[in-house]
């Protein structure tokens, strides 16, 4: 067999990342010849690291914490969402020597909502929590989808005014306001679909992981909770909203489908969702020992 065909992820830190759980196990279900790593890269690297897996003939590269923005300086060329969020998650390495930044955040998050709500964004009001490089993705491509208004709601005033300022610029049509955490309870009235894109309710750090992001009693009933948080599958979040009555949407779907995008684009060969979705769930039970 002649040797795999190579991709990977860049990341700093590294060692968290479980996308080669998914990428590796899609290529062994369907009998390709890939196979992905994780490879820690300091930012001052960042573009040597790029050239290198290039000149190295990989394929492409998911680009991962805290490279998006960076990364999308040294692209060729720029997704419509790339270049709308201003970030690239995913490198298609050309024929011709192109290099193609794309960005699967967003319609990963979308089309798992969709299967797992049936809803969709269009002439809802949305609530996003946090104003980092997953609330940049997730606003736009709500805003893209014709929500009848976004709230951006963050610790920083500035950073969702900021973001807020930027979404309506990318997407003209939207009508995004931007503001701190001091008034969520009139904010979430109304909201119809609620996406945490902030660190809070992640494993690692007992304090964080017990907090929500948002307080239960502000969660309106029959609102749709989406999280970005995929260590563990149900946070604190999610278990709220789940006795607030609300439908949850687990970030591990938003992970298997944004790498289910990028793996289309590398190999033209869907990912079996279903099965990764297995391992991933699997990998995060030994993860966290069994308390997830």
């Amino acid at each position: 067999m002649t040797n795999p065909i190579p991709l990977g992820v860049l990341g700093y830190p590294a060692g968290h990342i479980l996308s080669p759980v998914l990428h590796n196990k899609a290529a062994e279900v369907l009998g390709l010849n890939y196979h992905y790593l994780a490879y820690e890269v300091h930012p001052d690297f960042l573009e040597e690291a790029v050239r290198g897996a290039q000149a190295m003939g990989f394929r492409g590269l998911t680009i991962t914490i805290p490279h998006k923005v960076a990364v999308a300086k040294l692209m060729d060329e720029l997704s419509e969402d790339a270049r709308l969020m201003g970030a690239v998650n995913t490198i298609v390495f050309e024929e011709d020597g192109n290099l193609v930044g794309h960005n699967t955040d967003g319609i990963g998050w979308l089309r798992f909502l969709e299967e797992t709500t049936g809803e969709h964004p269009r002439g809802k009001k949305c609530l996003v929590l946090g104003a980092g490089g997953a609330a940049r993705a997730i606003a736009v491509k709500i805003a893209q989808c014709g929500a009848a208004h976004l709230d951006i709601r963050n610790r920083t005033y500035d950073k969702a005014l900021e973001l807020a300022q930027f979404v309506e610029k990318s997407v003209p049509s939207s009508k995004v306001n931007g503001g701190g955490l001091d008034d969520l309870y009139s904010v979430a009235d109304g909201c119809e679909i609620i996406v945490n894109t902030t660190s809070l309710g992640m494993w690692g750090d007992a304090e964080r992981m017990a907090t929500t992001p948002i307080p239960e009693n502000a969660i309106p009933e029959d609102c749709i909770c989406s999280d970005a948080v995929y260590i563990p599958p149900d946070t604190e979040f999610l278990k709220a909203a789940r006795r607030a009555g609300s439908q949850i949407v687990r970030g591990t779907g938003w992970l298997v489908y944004q790498a289910a995008a990028a793996w289309k684009m590398w190999t033209g060969v869907d990912m079996p969702t279903d099965i990764v979705m297995e391992v991933l769930n699997q990998s995060l039970e030994l993860r966290l020992g069994g308390e997830s």
